[in-house]
């Protein structure tokens, strides 16, 4: 397996775990997921660091119920990759039910200890009508 190959697939696994940790609201694997530097813009346009995601989802203001990712494209160069995505959300924001479809890119970043999330990028795609 290739360089490029091997490193697609483990981010497909960490991908995989880190939508499981944002179901579950498993925090430890959240902390260990996430760069300290990342920068996660969330399709209304609000964005959040590594601190504020994990304490929105401590405290609720974002309780995942369903997320369907779909149209996965993976690209890797050196020591990052990225992830191009379309997702389908169901979930509570403050007390409001949303279920919606966004395009999300999101850019993984080999560092010394292991692949960390660095940027999530995600746009709403109109609702037909």
């Amino acid at each position: 397996m290739s360089e490029t190959s091997q490193a697609i697939e483990e981010i497909k696994q960490l991908e995989d775990a880190r939508y499981a940790a944002m179901l579950g609201k498993d925090i430890p694997v959240l902390e260990r997921l996430l760069d300290d530097k990342l920068i996660y813009m969330h399709s209304t346009g609000v964005a959040d660091t590594k601190a504020s995601y994990i304490e929105g989802l401590r405290t609720g203001v974002w309780d995942y119920h369903e997320v369907g990712r779909t149209e996965l494209r993976y690209q890797a160069d050196g020591d990052i990759v990225l992830v191009f995505g379309k997702l389908a959300i169901r979930m509570t924001t403050r007390g409001v039910h949303k279920a919606f479809e966004s395009r999300a890119l999101a850019v993984w970043v080999r560092k010394p200890d292991g692949w960390r999330l660095l940027a999530v990028q995600s746009g709403a795609i109109p609702a037909p009508g």
